[in-house]
């Protein structure tokens, strides 16, 4: 469970982040929604302290994250996975060597034990015999499905999903929803997804948090979202829709 009180947070005298507090579930797929420049990137980025706040509590279960040293934070880096927009692959390096990355900062396991593990999170994702191509080599699908394997190769407690559709065509889009559910179910991660895909809300949503100029506006699932009376998420739900569908019809 990740935990977050009355979290600010401002950028000089710019305040991005207003008194938003929730509860991000284990074994759930809990989406953070909001239009661009609500802070929902801030806020995904304060939680997995790339940003520290200004006020407020970050808990990863019973530990207060926000107040930990540089040392400490670390070490419990070592139980989150980060999923970049954009994939963040290394260019110069193959797609196992990328997936071994993590092990070689954190780990002490020897190469064959790395290499081991690599393989097997490879294999989770479905990328088979891909092992010594480069990240320019591989579709974007494929990329986003490397960056998922690097990002459990270290069999975090949490994972964190920064657009992770990004640049792909709705189908393949589907296919990596999917993969991080079932990822997310399997070994029993609290993974947070921040995304403006209604695809996504839809498929995944377990738990939604509605972020709306710095604000946590509306929370629920994607069960009762459409049934939801506030302007500010309908709005933002149609013109995600309407978004969505010229996709679709651009990508066909």
């Amino acid at each position: 469970m990740i935990e977050i009180k009355n979290v600010y947070k401002s950028f000089g005298q710019k305040e991005v982040l207003h008194d938003i507090s929730a509860v991000f579930d284990v074994g759930k797929t809990n989406l953070i929604i909001g239009q661009s420049g609500s802070g929902k990137t801030v806020l995904l980025k304060s939680i997995v302290g790339l940003h520290d706040i200004t006020s407020g509590e970050i808990r990863y279960g019973n530990t207060r994250f926000d107040t930990l040293n540089f040392h400490d934070r670390k070490k419990l880096r070592r139980k989150i996975g980060m999923l970049f927009q954009g994939s963040a692959l290394f260019d110069f390096a193959t797609v196992i060597q990328n997936v071994m990355f993590p092990l070689e900062m954190f780990t002490d396991m020897t190469k064959e034990e790395r290499i081991e593990r690599a393989n097997f999170c490879l294999k989770r994702v479905n990328i088979l015999n891909a092992n010594d191509l480069y990240p320019s080599e591989i579709s974007g699908g494929m990329q986003k499905r490397v960056a998922i394997a690097r990002a459990i190769a270290l069999n975090p407690e949490y994972l964190l999903c920064d657009e992770p559709n990004s640049g792909l065509d709705p189908r393949t889009a589907i296919l990596i929803d999917d993969l991080i559910k079932e990822i997310t179910e399997e070994y029993q991660i609290t993974t947070i997804v921040n995304t403006h895909d209604m695809n996504s809300v839809m498929g995944i949503g377990d738990k939604i948090v509605f972020i709306y100029e710095g604000r946590k506006w509306w929370e629920g699932s994607k069960d009762v979202i459409f049934q939801s009376d506030n302007k500010e998420l309908n709005d933002f739900v149609f013109a995600s829709k309407m978004a969505q569908s010229l996709k679709n019809i651009t990508s066909q």
